[in-house]
């Protein structure tokens, strides 16, 4: 890897997410957490995940494997249409159980959120890496999920964290339901991805970066991906538009088909598809990937695939699943963000510079009014 890119602190913190993982499984996963034996013997019939920015991405990754873990219907919706627009008069709210996400603790609308649902009768759960923020004013359950800090704060560990501590919960649930579910076989899953992806992340960059260097010049970028790989596509606008301050989307290949298609310039949107190998969407995205050649996209396809060779630029993955496709995926278009702000000379979230430095103490999420209905 050329040597002018080695303080990229977003590559900093890839590299630091393996060990992280490693380091932290067992704790996050055995015992499981004391703190939710109060929800043995709870009616719950449906979860409800939201989360902002990359806790909104670990919802999205998380949600095929949490649902197939607790045999419980999940759904996820920004924190805003959990706060602001539930319907009070539903009865199925007494035995819906909210799990918010924050990572700081301080998000308005996540505890906004957590303080509707307990007025009204909802099982909460908060998931923080500050358990001494306000969150633990309006939940029933507060789950820690810190991560040991690097000498730069970036979310990426805390988004790792905050995806190991849902897995947790929905192996709690799993197992208050069914004492026979081996919760061991998901941390054997998660530690199998780590030490894998450890080994794969030097590949992994080099491959990042020859696509980095292909569309440096891009006017905007766009991620796509589906079901579990669709909280990468999320975690990759976001790291793009506030890291890289790029113009960036995300998308799933069925509306990408309808509505992107048909997006003007496409030789200058750099693409990045996601193609896990064991996806139900795989054969969908496949048919995507073909029009994105036909468009003449700069693109690059994201698998797990080792012996992928297409038409298209290709960044080799670990083999993944529902448990594990958030925390390797989420790599790359890190990666991907890393190597635009060092190319184009870019500094992290503007250095919160001119008319951003108004935002430096969170003030537009954290300081804005609770109300609460």
């Amino acid at each position: 890897m050329n040597s002018q890119l080695s303080q990229n602190e977003i590559r900093k913190h890839i590299y630091s997410i393996p060990p992280l993982l490693l380091a932290e499984s067992e704790n996050m996963f055995h015992p499981s957490p004391e703190s939710l034996s109060g929800l043995a013997g709870e009616r719950i019939q449906s979860v409800l995940l939201t989360g902002c920015g990359y806790s909104y991405a670990a919802c999205l990754a998380v949600k095929q494997a949490f649902q197939r873990i607790t045999k419980l219907p999940v759904q996820i919706l920004p924190a805003i249409e959990v706060s602001r627009f539930t319907d009070l008069g539903n009865p199925g709210l007494s035995s819906t159980l909210l799990i918010a996400i924050s990572y700081s603790g301080e998000v308005s609308r996540i505890n906004e959120a957590l303080a509707l649902y307990q007025k009204h009768g909802a099982l909460t759960i908060g998931v923080t890496g500050n358990p001494a923020s306000k969150m633990r004013e309006y939940c029933r359950f507060l789950i820690p999920a810190s991560a040991p800090p690097l000498e730069r704060a970036l979310p990426l560990r805390g988004f790792a964290m905050t995806y190991l501590a849902l897995l947790s919960i929905g192996c709690t649930l799993a197992k208050m339901g069914d004492p026979a579910f081996s919760v061991s076989e998901i941390t054997a899953e998660i530690m199998r991805c780590a030490g894998e992806l450890e080994a794969a992340l030097p590949h992994m960059d080099e491959e990042t970066y020859a696509f980095t260097t292909h569309v440096r010049e891009a006017a905007a970028f766009e991620f796509i991906g589906a079901g579990y790989e669709r909280g990468a596509a999320f975690l990759g606008k976001i790291e793009m538009m506030g890291q890289a301050g790029a113009v960036a989307v995300d998308e799933d290949p069925e509306q990408w088909l309808h509505c992107n298609f048909f997006m003007a310039g496409p030789e200058n949107i750099g693409t990045m598809l996601f193609l896990a190998s064991g996806s139900p969407a795989l054969s969908r995205g496949e048919e995507a990937l073909a029009y994105l050649l036909h468009l003449g996209r700069p693109a690059c396809v994201v698998t797990d695939s080792a012996g992928y060779v297409g038409p298209a630029m290709a960044i080799h993955v670990p083999r993944i699943s529902d448990v594990t496709a958030g925390l390797v995926e989420m790599t790359v278009p890190s990666l991907l963000t890393g190597y635009i702000c060092e190319m184009r000379g870019e500094t992290y979230s503007r250095g919160f510079r001119d008319q951003w430095a108004i935002f430096r103490d969170g003030r537009g999420t954290t300081k804005s009014k609770i109300t609460v209905r």
